[in-house]
């Protein structure tokens, strides 16, 4: 009854919003009768009409794009039912899915539940997932699960995105600048937003034509480093009363400087080659520089968390103030260096058609290379955890296809795909953490850890607890002397599918498809520290096994431990200096899997326009291995997830085609969830660490419905509206043994949705045309962490968006004025749990407005 009434006044919200908006008072008409435009979609590998596709699907075009200015992946949110992505805390990655899918982890050798294709190129890692929207033709999302059509990393479902295409036979040109400002209560004054776009189309012969396109994406960033005043507490936890060492007496204030600002470049240059009327190749050349800040932290910890303990309040307003360390951590890495991203791209589409069949033949080669150092604590102390995440990833991929164009009642499409990755991390940490809890100990081989707790608890032999000056005699070794660890992970991907459709009659047709999936990964790991002593290995290091009486260095693993005047670009190629044996785990495995995806789907004609389907489909996330486990029991890889979905939907145009109606009710249920989730653990020699895990954990079922409409009121407005509605729930999580299925689960709100509205009308006698834009989002809060920590939900919000935008009778210039989220909604879009040691989460853009101007030419 409860569910009922919550749902209920939420509905009613729904309907008052779209009620407003169908009563707006009346304006002067457009001239020319509007209908709704038909968009083309490939993510069938077929062309077809979106409308005549029996899939639940979104399909946004550059018009829509343009007029809502919205360009990140994050504004999908806003654009599709179903859809929830957030910014993953400390990252430029993307968090959460598709239908209560999604991931929140960093990890490069995870896929996501939702494959995101940029014009076919598949990228299933979160980090690469983060794009900018530029240059685009049109986006597909798919919902629900598309294993045979796409394959493995799309149990949620796809996003698939197609840039512009180089025009024959046309020259000309496409400009635009545009500059604004984040605006808001705590958001530093000088919040600069500018952004640069230019493409050009060039015809190089009769037959070749090449298109250019580039982006500068810049601004400021709109968090502070000046968090209010914190105070490392003297001595440890208040407990002992000497002051700390000189080392570790730093700054726990920022100096009020802007942090996680972008600075981005990409561009793009493409061929297109028609020699004849049945052969084309295309080529594209991508590049993307993406030098941004590090994005910060907020700390946002429980009270009895750790960090907070300390001394570090947890931040309960003013959350775009936060801070950050600024540190450099000897020659490893700088914080303030920033996030630095570098990806180069090749691909190569060649096609030909003989008589009724399209053969297509698809290459693609991709390099991308991440250095992101970050203060992931939040604090402005040097350094509580301060790491970097260096990783290097080439991947290549090669796809043959055919399908058909029939005047029969059969048609087909048909493929085989390879795809081979080798992807290399390099990490670098300092956990003042274990500075704090731990004093140096003369002899390692007392049987003390050094820790605090130890220490209270009358273990403290071998420990001098303050040095000749008074201080503290901390561990101080884990703030100036960085730690290393490294995995690297080859992965062969091969599948085979067949996808078909058959009209039984005129009304009713029959599609099924079927994917076969082999997934092949070798995994090495290498990760703590339980080396052999050397002569760079200090006495206090040195730990004598008593088991076989060999000398070990309790920190082996240090860069300090390198030698011959380590740098950083001794790292450059992202392959460890050290080599396996100084490391407590130096793991060489593998696995492999195989799947097989299918679906099986029915339509059938009604009315004039109108569809109804239903249909049956699968899919799976691969199994694999964790990059950051730290022992030999989490080294060990996980079971794929898999799901099922049936659906049914209707699809419909009606009203001389200016109304479109969407709808469908959806029932999936997933076995053998991935989850991943920061915990704690305590190393072989006392040190107090966290590690990333994966693991299988249980059965979750969803059910679900999703409407989409677009309506033109009249030729000169245009309403459109998207609803999402789900109930996913746990129907077995278990985790070592205690039942969790009472958790809710990530990425699955309640309720979505979103109103917007368009009117175009002449000024100026027809000298020009004005478009309006407006809309309004809702999202129910969700989930983000695993265990559903407090402080890491996705906040419920309402976005209001607005702009206009001037043009020239002849369509060549345009000045807009926009703002995006207009009532300063603090909102946050992503949480991690460091276990019981803090929260970090992300806050997603305050207010924003400002001008831009473009040219067609």
């Amino acid at each position: 009854m409860y569910k009922i009434r919550k749902y209920s006044k939420k509905i009613l919200k729904v309907l008052l919003a779209l009620g407003l908006a169908t009563t707006m008072p009346s304006l002067t008409l457009a001239a020319e009768d509007s209908t709704i435009e038909e968009i083309i979609v490939t993510g069938t590998k077929r062309d077809q009409s979106a409308q005549d596709v029996p899939i639940a699907l979104t399909a946004i075009s550059d018009e829509e794009l343009r007029n809502s200015y919205r360009t990140d992946i994050m504004a999908l949110t806003e654009m599709a039912p179903g859809v929830v992505i957030g910014q993953m805390a400390g990252f430029r990655a993307v968090t959460g899915g598709i239908r209560g899918t999604g991931q929140n982890s960093i990890l490069v050798t995870q896929d996501a539940s939702v494959v995101l294709l940029v014009d076919e190129m598949g990228m299933s890692n979160v980090q690469a997932q983060f794009v900018e929207m530029f240059d685009v033709e049109q986006i597909e999302i798919y919902r629900g699960p598309q294993g045979t059509l796409f394959g493995k990393s799309a149990t949620g479902g796809a996003i698939a995105i197609t840039t512009k295409r180089p025009v024959m036979d046309e020259f000309f040109a496409d400009m635009s600048v545009q500059y604004g400002t984040f605006d808001g209560d705590a958001v530093p004054d000088t919040s600069v937003i500018n952004k640069y776009r230019v493409a050009v189309n060039v015809p190089l012969t009769d037959t070749l034509s090449m298109r250019l396109a580039g982006i500068w994406d810049e601004d400021d960033g709109y968090y502070s480093n000046s968090k209010a005043d914190s105070s490392l507490k003297t001595g440890i936890l208040g407990v002992l009363g000497a002051p700390l060492p000189p080392e570790m007496d730093t700054p726990t204030v920022g100096r009020g400087e802007n942090l996680g600002g972008t600075d981005v470049f990409a561009s793009k240059v493409k061929l297109l080659w028609q020699p004849t009327d049945n052969y084309e190749a295309y080529f594209i050349w991508s590049h993307l520089a993406d030098h941004s800040g590090s994005v910060p932290a907020v700390q946002e910890s429980e009270d009895s968390m750790l960090i907070p303990l300390f001394g570090f309040p947890p931040a309960r307003d003013n959350f775009l103030e936060t801070g950050s360390s600024n540190a450099c951590h000897g020659p490893a890495f700088c914080v303030t260096d920033g996030h630095q991203v570098d990806v180069e791209q090749y691909q190569l589409f060649q096609s030909y058609t003989m008589n009724d069949l399209t053969w297509k033949l698809i290459w693609g080669h991709r390099e991308m290379s991440e250095i992101l150092p970050s203060s992931y604590s939040g604090e402005a102390w040097a350094a509580l955890f301060d790491a970097s995440r260096n990783t290097s990833k080439d991947s290549q991929q090669i796809e043959l296809r055919v399908s058909s164009s029939f005047d029969g009642p059969f048609n087909f499409v048909a493929g085989a795909s390879w795809v081979e990755e080798e992807v290399h991390m390099l990490a670098y940490a300092t956990v003042g953490l274990s500075s704090i809890l731990a004093f140096v100990d003369d002899d390692p081989n007392s049987g003390s850890p050094g820790g605090l707790f130890d220490i209270l608890g009358g273990n403290a032999e071998g420990i001098t607890m303050l040095r000749p000056d008074g201080t503290l005699n901390l561990e101080t070794d884990n703030i100036n002397d960085p730690t290393m660890t490294g995995a690297s992970q080859e992965r062969k991907t091969t599948a085979f599918y067949f996808d078909f459709s058959y009209d039984l009659t005129d009304l009713w047709t029959f599609t099924a498809g079927v994917r076969h999936t082999k997934d092949e990964k070798d995994f090495f790991r290498r990760q703590n520290a339980g080396g052999p002593c050397t002569a760079l290995t200090p006495a206090k290091d040195a730990f004598i096994n008593a088991d076989t009486g060999a000398c070990v260095d309790r920190r082996s693993n240090a860069i300090s431990r390198v030698g011959g005047g380590f740098t950083m670009r001794d790292a450059a190629d992202f392959y460890l200096p050290h080599d396996d044996s100084v490391f407590g785990i130096a793991l060489h495995t593998g696995a492999d899997w195989t799947e097989t995806t299918y679906r099986v789907l029915v339509d059938r004609s009604i009315l004039e326009n109108s569809m109804v389907y239903a249909s049956y489909s699968t899919g799976f996330i691969s199994g694999g291995f964790t990059e950051t486990c730290s022992s030999l029991a989490t080294c060990q890889p996980f079971n794929p997830e898999t799901n099922e979905n049936w659906e049914l939907g209707f699809k419909g145009q009606f009203m001389d085609n200016t109304l479109q109606t969407n709808l469908s009710l959806y029932f999936t249920k997933y076995e053998d969830l991935i989850r991943s989730q920061v915990l704690p653990y305590t190393n072989a020699f006392g040190a107090l660490t966290q590690e990333t895990v994966n693991f299988n954990a249980g059965v979750s079922e969803i059910t679900g419905g999703e409407a989409e409409i677009t309506w033109f009121v009249s030729p000169a407005l245009k309403l459109d509206f998207n609803l999402s509605f789900l109930d996913h729930e746990y129907k077995d999580f278990t985790v070592d043994g205690v039942d969790l299925s009472g958790f809710e689960v990530p990425f699955s709100p309640d309720l979505q949705y979103s109103v917007a509205l368009t009117y175009e009308h002449d000024v100026m006698g027809g000298q020009g045309s004005v478009v309006w834009n407006t809309s309004l989002s809702h999202l129910d809060e969700n989930e983000t962490s695993v265990f559903n920590s407090p402080f890491t939900q996705m906040d419920e919000r309402d976005l209001w968006d607005a702009n206009v935008t001037y043009y020239d009778a002849e369509g060549k210039y345009r000045i807009a004025f926009w703002a995006k989220n207009l009532t300063d909604e603090r909102s946050r879009n992503g949480g991690n749990s460091v276990s019981v040691l803090w929260n970090m989460t992300n806050y997603a853009r305050p207010r924003s407005f400002g001008v831009e101007f473009g040219v067609h030419l």
